[in-house]
């Protein structure tokens, strides 16, 4: 079964997006899924249900610009990407206040002169993390040309909030997406076919 880990997040607006300027997005009013390709390291981030909320949350944001599924005659195909690594971020050196404290009295240490050195703070250790990344690519049905392509990626930290962060994630890509959503849209009458 095909899973999808999306790993996006902690990122909701950290989307990148690009598009054919010649495209003319306010023709196409169907869609219908195309292929999906999923890598990831950690079988922990496989699910079907992510799979499913990738699908759900990008379908109802088509609803909302009145683009509706066609799986028999769609003007465009709509796919993701997920992918997964392991990230370390390195570790941080440690801050140091000033060089010497000025001339002056010191009653509790030397008396006067020049002062000491001074360092204080602590280095953080390197940090391993999980990093996702979801690529979603709209293709002209017709040219099969790719006319737009969304991503968003961020880091994973818990598995329990995962499935927002997946919301989050396709709904700051979909935010980006070239027609804007309206209140008063009437969805196309095309039936959907399984």
């Amino acid at each position: 079964m095909l899973s999808a880990v999306a790993a996006l997040l902690i990122l909701s607006g950290c989307a990148v997006t690009d598009f054919d300027r010649t495209a003319n997005f306010g023709t196409y009013k169907t869609f219908a899924w195309g292929d999906t390709s999923v890598k990831v390291e950690n079988p922990a981030y496989e699910s079907g249900l992510i799979h499913k909320n990738i699908r759900s949350t990008v379908e109802s944001e088509f609803a909302k610009r009145g683009i509706g599924k066609d799986n028999v005659n769609p003007d465009v195909i709509v796919s993701y990407h997920t992918y997964t690594e392991q990230k370390t971020r390195p570790a941080s050196r440690p801050y140091y206040g000033p060089a010497f404290y000025p001339l002056g009295f010191r009653p509790f240490i030397w008396g006067w002169g020049w002062g000491v050195p001074y360092f204080y703070g602590y280095p953080e250790q390197p940090y391993t993390y999980t990093e996702g990344t979801l690529i979603i690519d709209v293709t002209d049905a017709t040219t099969d040309e790719l006319v737009w392509r969304g991503t968003v990626a961020g880091r994973i930290d818990q598995l329990s909030t995962l499935q927002k962060q997946v919301r989050k994630g396709v709904k700051a890509i979909m935010k980006k997406y070239p027609v804007s959503p309206s209140d008063d849209l009437v969805l196309p009458d095309k039936a959907e076919t399984a």
